[in-house]
C-alpha cells in the first residue's frame, strides 16, 4: 500500500516551477545569409529556388497510371451528365416562361417535380418500390 502511495505522490509532485507556454517560448530560426553581390544574389536564389521545388516534387506520391486514367475517365463523365442535367433545366425553364407562368409559380412547379424525383429516387434506394 505504502508503495503504490509513493508512486502515485511522485507521479503528482509538482516541478516547482511554471511549464513554459508556447507563445513564451523561443523559436530557434536558422537564417542563412545571401550569398553574392547584387547581381549574382537574384542568380542563387532562383536556383535555391528551384532546388526546393524540385526537392518537394520528389516528396509527391504520384498516382499511378491507372488510377489517373479512372479519376479522369469519372471527372469527364460527372462534367457530361452534370451538363445534360443542367440542359435539361434550362430547357424546361424556358419553356415554362415561354407558356407565361410566373416567376414564382415556375419556381414552385420546379420544387415540386424537384420533390417528386427525390421521393421516388429515395423510395427505390428504400427498396418500398
Amino acid at each position: 500500500m505504502a508503495v503504490e502511495e509513493q508512486t502515485q505522490r511522485a507521479i503528482t509532485q509538482k516541478k516547482g516551477k511554471a511549464t513554459p507556454g508556447r507563445r513564451t517560448r523561443k523559436v530557434k530560426t536558422d537564417k542563412v545569409e545571401p550569398q553574392g553581390n547584387a547581381i549574382t544574389r537574384p542568380l542563387y536564389m532562383t536556383v535555391d529556388y528551384f532546388s526546393n521545388v524540385r526537392s518537394e516534387l520528389n516528396k509527391v506520391a504520384w498516382p499511378s497510371r491507372h488510377d489517373t486514367r479512372r479519376l479522369t475517365i469519372l471527372c469527364i463523365n460527372v462534367t457530361i451528365v452534370s451538363a445534360i442535367f443542367l440542359g435539361i433545366l434550362a430547357v424546361i425553364w424556358s419553356e415554362f416562361m415561354r407558356i407565361g407562368l410566373n416567376p414564382g409559380m415556375a419556381w414552385m412547379l420546379l420544387a415540386v417535380i424537384v420533390a417528386m424525383v427525390g421521393g421516388a429516387l429515395f423510395m427505390i434506394r428504400r427498396g418500398s418500390i
